[in-house]
Order: structure tokens, then C-alpha cells, then sequence
């Protein structure tokens, strides 16, 4: 993901990735959010959501790492609870039907030996 468009995750939701600046020894957050531009508006409502709930019912989540594994996301995170799960659940196979490089419908597949989620265009 492009450093702006991370830039805006941290600022909009600075408690999920509060541990953004620590050390790799600490966290892998440190080595920023690692997909493509595509997932921004995924994850965009995911924190929103997450942040909602949080600040509803009193719940603690720090995200630890995101990014495309296997042509999917995946939202890694301490704390939270079923809805918190339920959430991520469902972004992360969002993504699988979302093009990773411009947001369009996709679809998952193999490219060069590679998992990722693709539209047509951009395969």
C-alpha cells in the first residue's frame, strides 16, 4: 500500500495501530500495512467498524500485522471478541472477490506461480 493511503489508516484509527513505531522485536506492524492499494477501502470499514465497537463496549484491539498472504488478507490483532472476529472474518474474504491493485470485483487465482486477487484488467 502506498504511503499515503497508509498514512491515512494510522491517522484515522491511530488506536488500532498504535504500535506502528515500535521496534520489529516488538511487533511486525513496524514494517507498515504490506498489500495493494486495492484493500484500502476494506480496511478502511474494517477499522471504522472495529473502532465503533471498541469504543462502545469497552474493548481493547491492537492491530499487529496486515497483509496479503496466499492472495487473501489477513488482519492480525491482540484482543477483541466474536464481533471483532466476525468482522475481520468477513473483510478478509471480501478480499478474496477485490481486486488487490484497483479495488474492482476480482477473483482469486494463480498469476506467475503467485496468489492474488485480480480483476481482469489488472492481471
Amino acid at each position: 500500500m502506498t504511503k499515503d493511503l497508509q498514512q491515512i489508516l494510522f491517522d484515522t484509527y491511530p488506536y488500532l495501530f498504535r504500535e506502528k513505531d515500535l521496534p520489529p522485536s516488538q511487533t511486525c506492524m513496524c514494517w507498515g500495512i504490506d498489500c495493494g492499494d486495492g484493500w484500502f477501502n476494506i480496511l478502511d470499514v474494517l477499522c471504522e467498524r472495529i473502532n465503533k465497537h471498541c469504543e462502545k463496549n469497552e474493548i481493547e484491539v491492537t492491530v499487529t500485522q496486515v497483509k496479503e498472504k496466499f492472495g487473501g488478507l489477513r488482519f492480525y490483532y491482540n484482543g477483541g471478541d466474536n464481533t471483532v472476529d466476525d468482522l475481520v472474518s468477513f473483510a478478509e474474504s471480501l478480499s478474496e472477490r477485490t481486486c488487490e491493485i484497483c479495488g474492482s470485483p476480482g477473483k482469486l487465482g494463480q498469476t506467475k506461480g503467485w496468489y492474488r486477487t485480480l480483476c481482469s484488467t489488472c492481471t
